[in-house]
């Protein structure tokens, strides 16, 4: 039931995590050969994520640090997002520094290639055991 909740959660958190993206698109752009790279990893990681549903296997489901990771990610471009907004107005939006984004999406960047990498090394994976 608990690894249910969790798959669940991360599956909302996918499409909470579309949604911060979007968000971001005007500092993702201004972020230069960061944003984009950015940008295409973040594709990716929607691309896997829709992999993982289609193949229906139950390995996604089961393992609940795989689904903690997708849950977390989104929890950290959240605060990325909220950072933004909170300190940044309008007006003042040619002033931030977007060197606090660069180095956060290479940290993302670098999250969601273990994920994809963990994602594949999972789908060529049988769960013989029960959890």
């Amino acid at each position: 039931m608990f690894r249910c909740i969790i798959y669940y959660l991360r599956l909302i958190a996918i499409l909470v995590f579309i949604l911060l993206v979007s968000l971001l698109l005007k500092v993702i752009f201004n972020c230069d050969l960061f944003g984009v790279s950015f940008l295409i990893m973040c594709i990716l990681f929607i691309l896997t994520n829709i992999f993982t549903l289609l193949t229906r296997k139950d390995v996604y489901k089961k393992l609940i640090s795989y689904n903690l990771i997708s849950i977390a990610l989104t929890f950290y471009l959240g605060i990325i997002v909220y950072k933004f907004y909170s300190d940044v107005s309008v007006s003042n939006f040619n002033l931030i520094n977007y060197d606090y984004f660069r180095i956060n999406f290479i940290i993302i960047d670098l999250v969601i290639l273990g994920i994809i990498l963990n994602t594949l090394f999972l789908s060529f994976w049988d769960i013989k055991k029960d959890f």
